[in-house]
């Protein structure tokens, strides 16, 4: 198996690893195998993502007689409902499941959230393993347990906070991804290094241009990063009562914007977060608790990247 590097968000009972390498999906089983015996794997995946990798997720465990499911659902925001939770929901019982079913989230944000939603109601708590495929979920939603669908008076208002078993990161998912997306996922990157590491935005400013171009070792680098800046606030704030609200930097305007369009594809979650961030930066000099040089900082940094910001 290759070498992986490794980060444990510290949870007491509920700890875990998040795994990050560079193609782990051909390791999955033998990855998965050293986390616990499971009776049965049920992978989920979107229409996009699941043409990818479901295929090798599959061949990996018929090929040691695992009991073995899959299920796609429809791509996009528009999924995160109550609608689709149920036919999950149905579907996954419909299975036969028992409480050593294991579940596996294959994609980006949007699945992640569903499917740990869903993971956390079936038989009150299956096990569930983050395998994010997007920039935006393996720095951001697959960390820190929150599960969510949206309602119609917001985004994420329907949830709980649920962990994962662990959480596995494979880089080359980031490969078949548009432009569009790793900038998007590149906000939430930005976002972690404005709210606790002030070197992290130096490194940002140096490499930025080399993350949003895929260059492996940076890459890697702003994730592992991002990651354990999340895990330290996870740690410290399980379910936000307190200093994990700071993880939502950008993300009041930012959900506004989304709602306001109706989740549509004319603006991303990353593309609101920045246009978030800017105008929370704005609002804090306006009333006197943020210097002017921290916003300029940031749009700074914007226009340099050529990342609208207006």
């Amino acid at each position: 198996m290759q070498k992986t590097d490794k980060i444990f968000v510290k949870l007491g009972e509920r700890s875990y690893p998040i795994i990050i390498g560079k193609d782990l999906f051909k390791d999955l089983q033998e990855i998965i195998s050293k986390l616990g015996s499971f009776s049965r794997i049920i992978a989920i995946s979107d229409s996009n993502v699941s043409k990818y990798y479901l295929k090798k997720i599959r061949e990996g465990f018929t090929k040691h007689n695992t009991k073995y499911n899959e299920i796609v659902l429809p791509s996009g925001e528009k999924t995160k409902s109550f609608a689709i939770l149920e036919v999950l929901l149905e579907k996954i019982l419909g299975m036969k499941i028992d409480r050593k079913t294991l579940i596996l989230c294959v994609g980006g944000g949007v699945i992640g959230d569903l499917v740990g939603l869903a993971s956390s109601l079936l038989l009150r708590g299956l096990n569930f393993i983050q395998i994010p495929t997007s920039l935006l979920a393996q720095v951001d939603s697959s960390v820190g347990g929150k599960t969510a669908i949206n309602s119609k008076h917001g985004k994420n208002l329907i949830g709980t906070f649920f962990q994962p078993l662990a959480v596995i990161i494979s880089l080359e998912t980031l490969k078949t991804l548009e432009k569009r997306q790793i900038i998007a996922g590149y906000a939430e990157i930005l976002k972690y290094s404005f709210i606790m590491d002030k070197k992290f935005f130096f490194w940002l400013h140096k490499n930025g241009k080399k993350v949003i171009s895929l260059d492996y070792k940076c890459c890697l680098e702003a994730i592992k990063n991002s990651c354990k800046i999340k895990s330290k606030i996870v740690k410290i704030d399980e379910k936000e009562k307190g200093i994990r609200e700071i993880l939502n930097f950008g993300h009041t305007f930012g959900h506004a914007i989304e709602s306001f369009n109706n989740y549509s594809k004319k603006i991303n979650h990353g593309e609101s977060i920045f246009i978030g961030m800017v105008l929370a930066l704005k609002f804090s000099v306006y009333l006197g608790i943020c210097k002017l040089e921290v916003l300029q900082k940031l749009t700074n940094h914007l226009e340099e990247l050529n990342i609208p910001y207006k």
